[in-house]
């Protein structure tokens, strides 16, 4: 998803990448009814190895999401599930598997190039939403 941009810019910034994970044999996938019970009107946050990656919010009535990501850079996106993977298509389909594993949920990459993405960390969800407006310019 935009996700994938997004990721690009962490390069950018220095961050280094690994080829996306396999789900472990822990890991329980989130069925898509449960999923749109903990998302739907919320914001999603999420973080790769300890360092706010993005934000994303699920919009009521709509299968659309709008992403922020940690560098302020905003993108709205349709979203679908299907065979256990949640897609999201801002300029292509980006895929995920969402699980739970030791207590915690995991957002893993399915379509990604090796080295362009890696496990994402959801460390909260919260019934609110946000705004993607151009920060103050002087």
């Amino acid at each position: 998803m935009f996700r994938t941009l997004a990721f690009a810019a962490l390069a950018l910034f220095g961050a280094s990448l690994v080829p996306p994970l396999a789900a472990a044999a822990q890991d329980s996938p989130i069925p898509e009814a449960e999923w749109r019970s903990l998302t739907t009107g919320k914001t999603v946050y999420y973080y790769i190895n300890g360092t706010y990656f993005g934000r994303e919010y699920y919009w009521p009535g709509q299968d659309t999401v709008t992403f922020q990501h940690a560098s302020g850079v905003c993108a709205n996106a349709r979203w679908t599930y299907s065979d256990g993977r949640y897609c999201f298509f801002f300029d292509k389909a980006h895929c995920f598997a969402h699980v739970r594993r030791d207590g915690e949920i995991i957002i893993i990459p399915q379509n990604s190039e090796p080295g362009s993405e890696q496990e994402q960390l959801v460390k909260s969800i919260t019934p609110t939403s946000f705004t993607c407006t151009p920060g103050l310019t002087s």
